[in-house]
């Protein structure tokens, strides 16, 4: 009795990269049952009226179940398998009896404890014609297998590659909306002038911080708020786009001479605050001194020597933990610095 089988049992794709390539694309391998192709393994037991009915990704070193009905292992070696060979084919592959097939009586699952003697597999074919798997069905007991049901197991194996790729196309299309949504929070939260963090960044960043106080009040932070001084003369004597200049020369400037830890925000036309942690006392000194460089560097780079900075620091601690309460507290310190 010939069966339609491919020659050869253990050869795969003449394209094997693209085809595991494909696999890949989908991202199948390995992942948790799924009720919708547990339903359909189930549906096939019950039409075909097999014991064992099985959706498999042919990997390069095994064949992997996908969902199965009737076998407890999740995998099995590549070779000898039979779907391994149904994957050389666009049609569906059948063996009515296994046992008077002499290729197939080499097969351990044929030979061996196993028994099996009817095998009838149609390839999972992805839109572009790759054939990444099966749909089989499996008996210990010959059988036929007429063109009806070699017409169903295809449009079941379609409709378990067309969930595939649908499953595929909404994980991409989640992940885009994920990205669209991270990338217009991010630019709500930042300064399209210098990139630094706004008002907005530094309000949920002092509303999570608080949080954490909650949880170590033991945890402290220097806290700063810089005014840039003589931008309205710069604006009303070069123009606006020098002011412009400064603002971003001196963000930049910043961001080069302190710490990894420390952050910069702009919050307002000329204002910037800082948050940085910090261990004692006298980094709050270090922290106005390195502000002080910076402003000299930036009058020496720009040649705006009339630009200059007014400060206010304080200590988290200072202002009872509260993050607001230390803002308002450094606002206050550089307005009477400015007036100074």
């Amino acid at each position: 009795m010939a069966a339609d089988v491919p020659e050869n049992l253990n050869s795969l794709s003449n394209n094997e990269q693209l085809r595991l390539a494909a696999i890949r694309h989908l991202d199948i391998l390995d992942t948790p049952p799924d009720g919708a192709f547990d339903r359909l393994t189930q549906l096939a037991g019950r039409i075909f009226k097999v014991p064992i009915a099985i959706v498999t990704v042919v990997d390069a070193d095994r064949i992997w179940f996908k969902s199965k009905l009737g076998l407890d292992a999740d995998e099995v070696p590549l070779s000898p398998g039979l779907c391994a060979s149904c994957i050389m084919q666009d049609d569906v592959m059948v063996l009515k009896d296994a046992k008077q097939d002499a290729v197939a009586l080499t097969n351990p699952l044929v030979a061996g404890e196993f028994g099996l003697r009817f095998y009838a597999g149609a390839p999972l074919k992805t839109t572009d014609g790759v054939n990444i798997g099966t749909f089989c069905l499996i008996d210990r007991a010959p059988r036929d297998f007429t063109e009806d049901e070699r017409a169903s197991l295809s449009d079941m194996a379609a409709i378990v590659m067309d969930t595939m790729e649908h499953r595929l196309a909404s994980r991409r299309l989640l992940l885009q909306n994920l990205r669209v949504v991270e990338d217009a929070q991010k630019q709500a939260n930042t300064d399209a002038m210098t990139g630094l963090g706004n008002r907005r960044a530094l309000e949920a960043v002092v509303s999570r911080f608080e949080d954490v106080i909650r949880a170590d009040g033991a945890l402290d932070m220097m806290v700063a708020v810089v005014d840039l001084d003589g931008l309205k003369q710069i604006n009303d004597r070069r123009g606006h786009a020098a002011g412009d200049f400064l603002i971003v020369a001196f963000g930049a400037a910043l961001q080069n001479a302190l710490r990894a830890e420390d952050h910069i925000y702009r919050i307002g036309g000329d204002e910037f605050a800082i948050l940085s942690p910090v261990s004692s006392e006298p980094d709050l000194e270090q922290l106005r001194t390195r502000i002080v460089a910076v402003i000299e560097e930036v009058r020496r780079t720009t040649g705006f020597v009339e630009a200059g900075a007014s400060m206010g620091i304080t200590l988290l601690s200072a202002a009872g933990f509260d993050m607001q309460q230390a803002l308002d507290l450094a606002d206050k310190k550089m307005y009477e610095d400015k007036q100074r």
